[in-house]
C-alpha cells in the first residue's frame, strides 16, 4: 500500500526513511479545506430550524468534531513523536477553540439584541469557530512534528552579512 521512500526537502523527528506522504504544504492545504468543510457542515447542523432536536444536534455535533480530528489525523497518517509541549498546546488550543466560539456566541446575541435575526445565529456563529479552532489545534499538532530543512544553509557554509 505504502512506500518507503526518502524525503529530501523535510524530515519527521523520525528516521529519514518515512511512509510516502505529500509535501506537507499539499497535506496542509487538504487539511485546511477538510477544517472548512467540517465548520461549515457543523454551523448547518447547529442552525436546522427544527424544534425539540437539540440533544440529536448535540450528538450530531460531538461525532462530527471526532470524525474532523481522525479526518485530520488520517490526512498526516496519524504520525507519532509529538513531545510533551505540543500535548499541552493542543489541549490549550482546544480550551481556547471552546473560548473563541463562547465569546463569538456572546457577540452574536449582543449584537442580536440590536438587530433581531442576528441573534438567531447564534449557535451557527458558536459550531463554525469552535470547530474551526479545534480543527486548527489539531493541524498545528501535527505541523510541529515537522522539521523544516531546505531552509538552512548545509553545515559548514555561512551567509556572509
Amino acid at each position: 500500500m505504502f512506500t518507503a521512500v526518502l524525503m529530501p526537502d523535510f524530515h519527521l523527528n523520525s528516521p529519514s526513511i518515512a511512509i510516502a506522504m505529500d509535501h506537507p504544504a499539499k497535506v496542509n492545504l487538504k487539511v485546511r479545506n477538510l477544517i472548512l468543510d467540517y465548520a461549515l457542515g457543523a454551523a448547518i447542523v447547529a442552525l436546522l430550524p427544527i424544534p425539540n432536536i437539540g440533544l440529536l444536534q448535540a450528538i450530531v455535533l460531538v461525532l462530527l468534531n471526532i470524525l474532523l480530528v481522525i479526518g485530520i489525523a488520517r490526512l498526516w497518517q496519524f504520525q507519532k513523536g509529538g513531545g510533551l509541549l505540543a500535548r499541552v498546546g493542543i489541549l490549550f488550543g482546544i480550551a481556547g477553540a471552546v473560548l473563541m466560539g463562547f465569546l463569538v456566541w456572546l457577540l452574536t446575541v449582543a449584537v442580536g439584541v440590536i438587530v433581531p435575526l442576528i441573534g438567531a445565529l447564534a449557535p451557527g456563529m458558536f459550531a463554525f469557530s469552535y470547530f474551526w479552532g479545534v480543527g486548527q489545534a489539531v493541524n498545528h499538532f501535527y505541523v510541529s512534528k515537522l522539521s523544516f530543512t531546505s531552509d538552512r544553509p548545509p553545515s559548514g557554509e555561512q551567509d556572509e552579512i
